[in-house]
C-alpha cells in the first residue's frame, strides 16, 4: 500500500499546493474561474452573481433599478454586496471574488464604470475599499498573467506548468495566495484522502481479479477527479505505477509462468489505454529486466554464500571478482552502492515495474 500510494503522492504534491488552473480558459472569463474549487464546476452559491442585483447586471441591464438612476444603481448594488460578503470581506478570497462584480459593472457602465465601482465599495465597505480595489487590481493582472502566458503554460508538463502558476501567484500575493486558493487546497486533500482509501483497499484485497482490481482503480480516479486537468495528469504511465505496485497485484502475478504472466502484463496495459505498438516496447523492456533480475538474483546467491565462508580481504577480492563476472562495466556501480549498504537486488521485485 504504502509503495503505490507514493506514487500518487508524488504525482500530485504540486497540485496539492493549489488548483489546477485550466490552461484553456477563454481569455476575459470572469474571476470566479480563476479561484473556485473546480473551473468547471465551481458552486454558484458563493460566488457573485448570485443575487438578482448581479444578474440583471450580468444580462446587461440594471432591471428593476434601471428606472431609479444610477445612484439607486449603487445604493442597491452596495445593499446586494453588504448583504453577501459583509461577514467575510476582510479576507483576501472574499475580496478577490468581486473582481467579476467590477467587470460586470463596466459592461453595464464602459464609461463612468470604474467609478461607479468604487462608490459601490466605498458605501458598502468604507473600512476596505482601499484594500479591496488593490486586490482586484493584482487578480486582474494575474488572469492577463494567465491569458498573455496561455500558450507557454499549455506546453508544459503538469507539475512545471503548477509550479509557474504557483510562483506567480505567490509572487503577486505573497502569503493571501495562500489564503485566496485555501478551499482549492482542501479539496485538492480531501480528493487525496479518497483516493487513499481505495488504494489501501485495493493493495490488501485479493478477492478481486487482475481487471478488477485495474478497472476499480480507473473508475475511483475517473469518479474523484473527472475529466480535468487533475486526471489529465495522471497518464497512462502513473496509473500503471501506482497498479503494478499493489501487493495484491504482485502476489497474482507472481504465482504464474513467465509466459503466462507476460501475457496477463500485456493485456493489463491495453486495458490501460496502451497501443499495441507501445505495449510491444514494454514488452522488450520487461524482457531485459527480466534477464537483469535472474542475472542479479543469481549474483546475490553466490555473494551471500562467499560472506558466510570468508571475511576481510579475501571476502572483499572474491565478491571484486565475482561482481566483475556478473556485471562487467557495471560492477564499479554495484560496489560502490553495496559500500552504501544498497543491494539493488534485495528490492522487491514488481513486475511490470521494474
Amino acid at each position: 500500500m504504502k509503495r503505490a500510494f507514493v506514487v500518487v503522492t508524488a504525482v500530485l504534491t504540486c497540485a496539492m499546493a493549489g488548483a489546477v488552473y485550466w490552461v484553456n480558459k477563454p481569455v476575459g472569463s470572469n474571476l470566479d474561474e480563476s479561484v473556485s474549487l473546480d473551473t468547471r464546476s465551481s458552486g454558484v452559491a458563493d460566488m457573485p452573481g448570485t443575487g438578482v442585483v448581479e444578474n440583471n447586471i450580468a444580462a446587461g441591464a440594471p432591471g428593476a433599478f434601471a428606472g431609479q438612476g444610477i445612484e439607486s444603481y449603487i445604493d442597491a448594488m452596495a445593499m446586494e454586496l453588504l448583504e453577501t460578503y459583509g461577514d467575510t470581506i476582510q479576507n483576501r478570497r472574499t475580496q478577490a471574488k468581486l473582481l467579476a462584480v467590477r467587470d460586470q459593472v463596466l459592461g453595464l457602465y464602459p464609461v463612468e464604470g470604474e467609478a461607479v465601482f468604487a462608490r459601490i465599495l466605498a458605501l458598502a465597505f468604507p473600512g476596505y475599499a482601499d484594500q479591496i480595489l488593490e486586490t482586484i487590481n493584482l487578480m486582474a493582472g494575474y488572469e492577463n498573467w494567465l491569458a498573455e502566458n496561455q500558450l507557454a503554460l499549455s506546453e508544459m508538463s503538469f507539475l512545471e506548468r503548477e509550479g509557474a502558476i504557483w510562483h506567480k501567484r505567490r509572487q503577486m500575493f505573497g502569503e493571501d495566495a495562500e489564503l485566496i486558493w485555501a478551499e482549492e487546497k482542501q479539496a485538492w486533500a480531501q480528493k487525496q484522502q479518497k483516493i487513499q482509501q481505495v488504494i489501501m483497499t485495493l493493495d490488501q484485497s485479493d478477492a478481486n481479479s487482475l481487471d478488477e482490481t485495474l478497472f476499480q482503480l480507473q473508475s475511483a480516479l475517473n469518479d474523484t477527479y473527472g475529466n480535468g486537468v487533475e486526471r489529465l495528469a495522471m497518464d497512462n504511465g502513473v496509473i500503471a505505477q501506482v497498479y503494478f505496485g499493489f501487493e495484491s497485484v504482485q502476489g497474482k502475478l507472481r504465482g504464474m509462468s513467465p509466459d503466462q504472466r507476460q501475457l496477463e502484463i500485456n493485456q493489463l496495459r491495453k486495458q490501460l489505454g496502451y497501443s499495441d505498438e507501445q505495449i510491444q516496447r514494454l514488452e522488450e523492456r520487461d524482457l531485459k529486466r527480466n534477464q537483469r533480475w535472474d542475472n542479479g538474483l543469481a549474483y546475490m546467491a553466490e555473494r551471500n554464500a562467499l560472506t558466510t565462508r570468508l571475511s576481510g580481504p579475501e571476502l572483499e577480492r572474491e565478491l571484486d571478482q565475482l561482481r566483475l563476472r556478473y556485471f562487467k562495466h557495471e560492477a564499479k556501480t554495484i560496489a560502490l552502492e553495496e559500500k552504501d549498504g544498497f543491494y539493488r537486488y534485495e528490492r522487491p521485485r514488481l513486475y511490470g515495474r521494474n
